[in-house]
């Protein structure tokens, strides 16, 4: 039986080859789509999960006394993500590690490191900069399974001269020769020799810990000052490895009644007195899941996915496979009548309603089958533009075949009860009587149509004015006037922590700069103009205040084009100005007028410990989602982070390369590594970038898809309409009348979607502009505009079968009945 059934659903299939391919290719572009952000949702949650002591590892964090800025994205499912938005502090004073294992048995081991980032490495008299250097405590490839291709892990970091290297680094540095044995010089403060005891496989993509070089926490040669310091430093990241039988959370509260006196109340008596505003009594220490670790908004930590978009992908998922199945039910309706004469027969000769139902909806699944294979084909074609996109590394073999083929079973069933039920239901109720007698064709009228096409349009308007105010929104931050120049800003990173190399390399640059009509200004700064930045506290009239602190040097100001208020920039022919007593700093407005009447030029501040000799112009030094905060500004000394040029504008290129040339002269071959100011800022939009792109893609194949059911829901209106149609232009009526009477429900109900859409869309899109201080404003025009384009796409779609029923000879028309 269900033999026969797949042949007759095959032969519909072949039969009706426009339909069929309609059908598909709605189906298997949202299928294609649905799985690519099935696969990201997946790569996202599959973070760190690879370890296999994943179950009794967590992080330890403490709550954060400091200020900080609310940077947390809201939306409607934050209510979800509590726990994750807050931030808390990770890093932790060196000396606690063996306090906390000789107090808690409950402890098997615990995990001190840190990412030191960029670190000079020598070898064979070549240089490099090396990222992602681990500092980290001897049982760290114990703990975590990164897999070692060559050493032990419990004694590959036994020694202090040890360094275990990744497999990337250990090709880069010694080809196919053996590493092991090999002697590799880091400059870690001074230059250290350390021989290489193991190679790792390099860390997974889904990993939040990435390493270069792992070398012993202790052979940091500050790691015995921090010892003494105690409780007055924190550098290091804690992973707290319990015992498979203990229950983190019971721990996690023994643990914090041990934290009020060996932590808390000393820190209270030394430092209370700075953090009058912070409630001591909700002070904590907190153990994080390692896998729940990423979903978590703190800093420092390697990877950060805020399950919030996660979710919000989800409902993007759903919403797609919803558009998808309603398309479907539509073009399925849509052909009804062609096929009632078939179905009345089917009675006649016995088949009951169930054996009809399960007739089309063995349709349904052979026309989702097709349409899920064609929608892996199209997935990996797909999956390399959506990675170029979204910056990410997804590889189907990263997903078990298992994983792939259940998911691509749920999908099919769940598709199928979707898009199959209804009109399988519809259609098996056809009375055999009404549709054989006289040879007539069975009319249809599925008043649930209008709503299945008033709730796809309204998901797509949606989409629609969600798409156009992403796009607004980021041509406004890509354009808005940020208080200074970023164009044409070369920085050329500082390869050491050296003092003496700075100096010694910022004069000579210096000179170099002035020698090359190319280069308008030479600069340097500490930080970045993306939010590094050093903050302090001062007391203001008995209340404690945070102002932010950026190191620059000369010529600063004059080369980002910041403007003054009052005041003067830094002046090398002003020797006060390296004066260690009158500490002179310049300020943006925003501090000026905080300080208030104390705040004078050329006067020592009490208050900020320092004299204002200028007062620059409010210019954003961060994401403009927050709003510019009190910064100071003051002279560097003997280090500086970035070298600054500022290029003549279409002398770029031929500038680098003639700086590089320089540059293996001036610093003696050390690494030359550069950004642009501009692209630097790009960076710290980059998510919001990726969410425009989804958003972007989501309102595409929406409408898309949408369209096409749009596309049937006319085929059924001038259907039933036929005979009608036929006597309108017998009696006169011209195309353009006919089209208009065809359009006109379908205009009623667009503006019906419209409506319902408007208010939905204005809640989601005002909610999301919460995130950015400077913002647009949502007006009236932007719903007209975006209404009067999804209405014309939708008459578009609908205006195609419409012309063609009106084009239609009367005569065949009436003959139809």
């Amino acid at each position: 039986m269900f033999k026969n059934y797949l042949k007759t659903a095959w032969r519909n299939v072949i039969k009706n080859k426009t339909l069929s391919i309609i059908n598909i290719a709605g189906l298997s572009v949202s299928i294609a789509f649905c799985l690519l952000l099935f696969f990201y949702i997946r790569y996202e949650q599959s973070y760190d999960s690879f370890h296999t002591n994943k179950d009794h590892l967590f992080r330890l964090e403490m709550s954060n006394v400091w200020p900080s800025s609310d940077t947390a994205k809201k939306s409607v499912f934050s209510f979800l993500t509590k726990n994750d938005d807050v931030e808390n502090q990770l890093v932790f004073p060196a000396v606690v590690a063996g306090d906390m294992t000789n107090t808690f048995p409950e402890i098997k081991s615990i995990t001190r490191f840190k990412d030191n980032e960029d670190l000079l490495v020598k070898v064979n008299k070549e240089m490099y900069k090396e990222k992602h250097c681990l500092f980290a405590d001897s049982n760290f490839f114990n703990d975590f399974s990164f897999r070692l291709i060559k050493g032990n892990p419990k004694t590959v970091l036994s020694s202090l001269s040890d360094v275990v290297i990744s497999q990337s680094v250990a090709r880069k540095y010694f080809g196919n020769t053996d590493a092991i044995g090999k002697t590799i010089e880091i400059d870690i403060d001074s230059a250290m020799l350390f021989t290489v005891s193991g190679v790792a496989e390099d860390a997974p993509g889904n990993s939040s810990i990435q390493y270069g070089l792992v070398v012993r926490t202790e052979a940091d040669p500050g790691y015995a000052d921090r010892l003494q310091e105690g409780f007055n430093q924190a550098s290091v990241l804690y992973m707290v490895r319990l015992h498979d039988n203990v229950n983190f959370k019971a721990f996690e509260a023994k643990m914090n009644k041990w934290v009020t006196n060996y932590y808390t109340q000393p820190f209270v008596a030394e430092y209370g007195q700075y953090y009058k505003d912070y409630d001591f009594k909700n002070f904590r220490w907190y153990l994080r899941p390692l896998v729940r670790c990423h979903y978590n908004i703190s800093h420092p930590w390697g990877h950060y996915t805020d399950a919030k978009n996660i979710y919000q992908l989800t409902c993007l998922v759903v919403i797609i496979l919803l558009i998808a199945s309603l398309n479907y039910i539509l073009l399925t309706i849509s052909n009804a009548a062609a096929r009632s004469q078939e179905i009345g027969v089917r009675k006649v000769l016995g088949a009951n309603r169930g054996k009809v139902i399960f007739q089309f909806w063995t349709e349904t699944q052979l026309i989702i089958i097709i349409s899920v294979i064609v929608g892996l084909l199209l997935l990996q074609p797909l999956l390399l533009l959506f990675n170029n996109l979204m910056s990410t590394h997804i590889v189907l073999h990263d997903f078990s075949w298992k994983e792939v083929t259940a998911s691509l079973l749920v999908l099919t069933l769940i598709l199928g009860l979707l898009a199959g039920y209804y009109p399988a239901l519809l259609l098996s109720k056809m009375k055999p009587v009404s549709i054989i007698k006289s040879f007539q064709t069975f009319k249809i009228n599925p008043r649930f149509s209008k709503i299945m096409v008033t709730v796809q349009y309204t998901v797509c308007v949606v989409l629609m004015f969600a798409a156009f105010i992403v796009n607004r929104q980021m041509h406004y931050i890509s354009n808005k006037d940020l208080g200074f120049d970023k164009d044409q800003v070369l920085m050329v990173r500082n390869p050491t922590w050296d003092p003496e190399f700075t100096t010694r390399v910022r004069d000579r640059l210096y000179i170099y700069a002035q020698s090359q009509p190319s280069i308008l200004y030479f600069s340097g700064m500490n930080g970045g103009l993306d939010g590094s930045y050093n903050t302090n506290g001062f007391k203001l009239n008995g209340e404690q205040r945070w102002l932010k602190q950026l190191s620059v040097d000369y010529n600063y100001f004059e080369m980002l084009g910041v403007q003054f208020v009052q005041g003067r920039p830094f002046s090398k022919a002003i020797a006060s100005d390296t004066s260690a007593k009158i500490r002179p700093c310049i300020v943006n407005e925003t501090l000026f007028k905080m300080l208030g009447k104390d705040a004078r030029l050329g006067v020592y501040n009490e208050a900020i410990r320092s004299t204002i000799i200028g007062v620059v112009k409010d210019y954003n030094f961060e994401t403009l989602s927050k709003k510019i905060e009190p910064e100071q500004h003051v002279l560097v000394k003997n280090y500086e982070q970035y070298f600054m040029f500022r290029v003549k504008a279409g002398d770029m290129q031929a500038a680098i390369e003639k700086l590089q040339k320089a540059w293996k002269d001036i610093t003696g071959n050390y690494p030359f590594e550069y950004t642009f100011l501009d692209q630097t800022i790009a960076k710290m939009y980059e998510a919001d970038k990726r969410w425009q792109s989804i958003i972007q893609a989501a309102c595409f194949f929406a409408i898309f898809i949408a369209c096409l059911g749009l596309f049937g829901l006319s085929s059924v209106n001038a259907i039933n309409r036929t005979k009608e149609i036929g006597i309108r232009k017998v009696l006169g009526a011209d195309i353009k009348d006919v089209v208009a009477t065809l359009s006109k429900g379908f205009v009623i109900t667009f503006l019906i979607a419209i409506v319902i859409a408007v208010p939905v869309a204005y809640w989601i899109m005002y909610n999301w502009l919460q995130d950015f201080a400077y913002r647009i404003d949502i007006s009236w025009w932007m719903f007209l505009v975006t209404g009067a384009g999804a209405l014309l796409i939708a008459l578009a779609a609908v205006s195609i079968r419409a012309i063609k029923a009106a084009m239609a000879n009367p005569v065949k028309s009436l003959r139809t009945e």
